[in-house]
């Protein structure tokens, strides 16, 4: 199998402007797009083989320019045009290269369709877990301190650190974006995640529903503040790095609580949410006054901004009770 030289750049996508038999032109391609879990600098390439119906498309070898010090391997793309070929098969193989010459660390595979008419995303990770370390003299067994992956068989390939399907469903490509490498999905933002969706609530130690006007009990904090519990919950959104921002307003005044911000991870909830508790809103926050909102109404506000730049806004009218309890 050929491998050429090849000049990494961040982003590259090569396609073509194909036209159908009808003179418009054919949107059916598939953008390939390979990522990499931190590797510890043990890989020094990445070969990677793309096969449409069974012809080679593309053979590359990537290599990190010379004096960089920046993460390898950074994210890789590639679109595809089907040129009117329909549901053609493609076929990914992508090695990571410790030494050249030697076995790969790890080999992936992935394998899909086209859907006609659309624009999809076969998202490929590769994973430190999934690293089978060469046996050497010096290390005539597994290397201690190391987790060595399964060797699979093709078409298995390793995935979670497990031998697996290279198959990929075409059900469950992603819609492809050009933030995709940023815009990873996990528990809380699946794959085709649908418009967020946020909810401001109460609690502690769990996420809470809030009722229209519901009285909440402000406590005197370990510090010295003044504080309610607030707690949110929401789906559609990253789970981890996505940064919680708190606000408040008396109605009848219009005085406003300077915000709080939190960069907190989401915990998994029930039908598809996730939920953040335990979020101290400080009424004397910025020092002003907690006193006037004592026994008052108070808008509530909570927005959610994840590391995609997805933005959902909750606001939650409750009322303060009129004393404070001390914890």
């Amino acid at each position: 199998m050929r491998r050429s030289p090849f000049s990494w750049v961040p982003s590259l996508v090569l396609a073509t402007a194909m036209t159908c038999s009808s003179g418009r032109p054919d949107t059916t391609q598939l953008v390939v797009g390979i990522q990499s879990e931190s590797m510890g600098g043990v890989v020094s390439a990445v070969h990677i083989v793309i096969k449409v119906a069974g012809a080679v498309v593309t053979d590359e070898t990537v290599r990190p320019p010379k004096g960089s010090h920046a993460p390898f391997p950074p994210p890789w793309e590639k679109t595809l045009s089907a040129a009117g070929a329909g549901a053609a098969p493609v076929d990914v193989s992508v090695e990571a290269i410790g030494t050249e010459g030697a076995a790969p660390l790890l080999t992936r595979l992935a394998s899909t369709h086209f859907i006609p008419g659309r624009v999809e995303l076969l998202r490929i990770q590769l994973e430190s877990r999934c690293i089978v370390y060469p046996v050497t003299p010096r290390a005539p067994g597994k290397v201690p301190g190391r987790l060595n992956g399964p060797t699979c068989a093709a078409p298995t390939t390793c995935i979670l650190g497990a031998c697996q399907s290279d198959v990929v469903s075409p059900a469950g490509l992603e819609a492809y974006a050009p933030n995709w490498a940023t815009n990873v999905p996990d528990r809380c933002k699946p794959a085709n995640a649908g418009p967020p969706v946020l909810q401001t609530g109460t609690g502690q130690t769990t996420y809470l529903p809030l009722e229209a006007m519901q009285t909440l009990q402000a406590e005197a904090g370990p510090q010295g503040g003044h504080h309610i519990w607030i707690a949110s919950r929401m789906k559609n959104m990253k789970q981890s790095l996505s940064t919680t921002k708190i606000e408040g307003v008396q109605p009848e005044t219009g005085t406003a609580i300077p915000p709080s911000t939190f960069v907190f991870s989401y915990a998994p909830d029930q039908g598809g949410f996730c939920k953040l508790f335990g979020l101290r809103y400080q009424l004397d926050n910025g020092g002003i006054d907690y006193k006037q909102f004592l026994g008052k109404p108070l808008d509530v506000t909570v927005t959610v901004t994840d590391q995609a730049g997805v933005t959902a806004k909750s606001t939650a009218h409750i009322q303060v009770a009129p004393t404070l309890v001390n914890p």
